[in-house]
């Protein structure tokens, strides 16, 4: 069986993961600066992640949930 997801569904997922990645940085107090420098990334395309222009690879978000100090399970929309 094969599941496709359809793009206007990962649309949503891009924007509620960036949402959420924002929000635990914001709580963890980090600027996008710091979050870059410490995912050895740019600035903008921190930003590209949080405004769901860009989709993290998966190593980059497991980095940031460990960096965030959050469950990767709290950053993946349901």
């Amino acid at each position: 069986m094969t599941i496709v997801m359809q793009s206007q569904n990962f649309h949503f997922f891009q924007q509620e993961l960036g949402i959420r990645i924002q929000a635990a940085r914001k709580q963890q107090g980090y600027s996008q600066e710091k979050l870059a420098e410490l995912l050895d990334m740019h600035r903008v395309s921190v930003g590209y992640i949080e405004q769901g222009k860009q989709s993290p690879k998966l190593s980059t978000l497991f980095q940031i949930a460990e960096i965030l100090d959050i469950s990767i399970k709290d950053l993946i929309p349901d």
